[in-house]
Parts: C-alpha cells; sequence; structure tokens
C-alpha cells in the first residue's frame, strides 16, 4: 500500500510539473545526469545469445534496453538465420538487430545499412564489441532503388536523436545506392535473409535489388501505414510486391501506427 500511494504521489506530481510547463526541462536534467554518470551499458539475451549495448544518449538507452518493442521479431529472426547465411539489415540503427544475428552466424556475414552518421558510429562500436571482425560490415548509406546522393530529413530531440528518412528536402547529404548495383559490382554478396526498417521507403528497397531480390529466403520488414505514403505507396502494395515475388506473408507485432511482416518463400 505504501508503494501504491508513493507512486500515486509521484504521479500526481509529475501531472503538475506538465501543466506547469516544466516536465520536459526536468525530463532532460534527469537523462543527463544518467549520462554523466555513465550509466549507459545494457546487457539484452535473446535466442540465447547476450549482447552489451553501449550507448550515449537516453534514445540509445531506452532503444537498447527495449529492443523497440521488438524481441518477438528478433526471435523469429534469429530462428530463420542460418550459420553461413548473408543478412542485410537495412536500417541497422545500433545494431539491435544486427549484433543478435552476428552471433548466430559462422561463417557468414551480416552488413548493416545506416546512413546516419552519428547511428553508424554507436553500430560500428557494438558489433565490434559483440560480433568477430569476419562476421560483419557497416554500410554507411541509404538503399534505395536509385544510385546517387539524397538527403536525409533528421527530427531531433534534446540529445539530438530522432527519427530519419529520405526526404527531398533534407538537411544531411547522404549516398544512395541500389542494392543490385552494390552486389554487380562485388562491393557486397547477395543476401540470403532482408531485414528492413526505413521509415515508409520499403518499397524502394526491395525494388532496388531488382532480380537478386528473388535469390532472397526470408524477408523482415517493418511496415508504416502513414509513412509509407510520404513515398507514394502503401503497406497493402508492399505486401503484395513481395507476394507478386514468391512470398508468402504473415504479419508480426502489430501497433496502431506499423507492423511487420515475416515474408518466405512459399
Amino acid at each position: 500500500m505504501a508503494d501504491l500511494a508513493q507512486r500515486a504521489s509521484e504521479s500526481r506530481l509529475w501531472e503538475a510539473c506538465k501543466r506547469a510547463g516544466l516536465a520536459s526541462h526536468i525530463s532532460s536534467l534527469y537523462w543527463r545526469s544518467k549520462l554523466a554518470a555513465n550509466c549507459w551499458s545494457a546487457s539484452v539475451t535473446v535466442g540465447g545469445h547476450t549482447v552489451t549495448f553501449a550507448t550515449d544518449t537516453p534514445t540509445e538507452y531506452q532503444r537498447a534496453t527495449s529492443l523497440v518493442g521488438e524481441r518477438a521479431v528478433v526471435e523469429s529472426l534469429l530462428a530463420d538465420v542460418r550459420p553461413s547465411d548473408v543478412v542485410y539489415d537495412v536500417g541497422a540503427n545500433i545494431g539491435t538487430h544486427a549484433c543478435f544475428v552476428g552471433r548466430q552466424l559462422r561463417d557468414g556475414e551480416v552488413v548493416a545499412f545506416e546512413p546516419m552518421p552519428t547511428n553508424a558510429v554507436r553500430l560500428r562500436h557494438n558489433l565490434s564489441t559483440n560480433v568477430p571482425s569476419g562476421r560483419w560490415r557497416v554500410a554507411e548509406l541509404a538503399l534505395d532503388d536509385d544510385d546517387g546522393t539524397g538527403r536525409l530529413s533528421v527530427e531531433s530531440d534534446d540529445f539530438g536523436e530522432g527519427n530519419h528518412a529520405l526526404a527531398t528536402d533534407g538537411d544531411l547529404p547522404v549516398d544512395v545506392r541500389r542494392g543490385e548495383s552494390l552486389i554487380d559490382e562485388g562491393t557486397y554478396p547477395a543476401p540470403d535473409v532482408l531485414k528492413v526498417d526505413v521509415e515508409g521507403a520499403e518499397l524502394r528497397v526491395l525494388r532496388g535489388l531488382a532480380d537478386r531480390l528473388d535469390d532472397v529466403r526470408v524477408v523482415y520488414v517493418e511496415l508504416h501505414h502513414e509513412l509509407s505514403s510520404d513515398y507514394d505507396t502503401s503497406t497493402a502494395e508492399i505486401e503484395a510486391f513481395l507476394c507478386d515475388h514468391g512470398f508468402s506473408t504473415e504479419r508480426l507485432n502489430e501497433r496502431s501506427d506499423a507492423y511487420h511482416v515475416r515474408a518466405s518463400r512459399v
């Protein structure tokens, strides 16, 4: 009863802070004190693999410890990954999927695509401390359906963290490549397994692989209801594209704004 009373009191205090316009300042101060204390190492176990993430911001810390609510998706992905697979993690962020995949591999490789420079730095660190060097590479670029350059639009919080996506009015220039081009050039081997989370641009990534998609055994893709419209597509069109290319789809981890699809060869 005492704990319940304390939580109720804390809740009332927090509501008062929000009404007074102080909540964001208090939250920022709390997280900055945690950062200063260097309390940002998190060990997470999934599928028998334990990964330790080093993080520098509250966004990274929460992403690592919660796996963004995608623990079941990571477990399913690991069940599909074979030790000799080449796995593309497109939109790898800080490595919450790539690190576990790398631990699953033996003579395979995970190629982690992440165009956001700050994320790519943390991604390399997390992979280097959890996965042997021969099992991973980081590609600091965006996969798309064209070769050239693009721009990232970044929504930042108080710590410079936030969502990012390709946009014509973006502030950050990035390299943009078709997956098929990278494979044909010999830059990276063709994937056996594909995981895609690119804030609505999933169809462009899939189209950019062209005929190379025919050799992919299983695809995990996060589909965003509203964000897909920013790229003149829809979640239904993306699912139909996968089915037209010989995949059978099933939905995982459904939320109000997005859901995951596991697409496997029929």
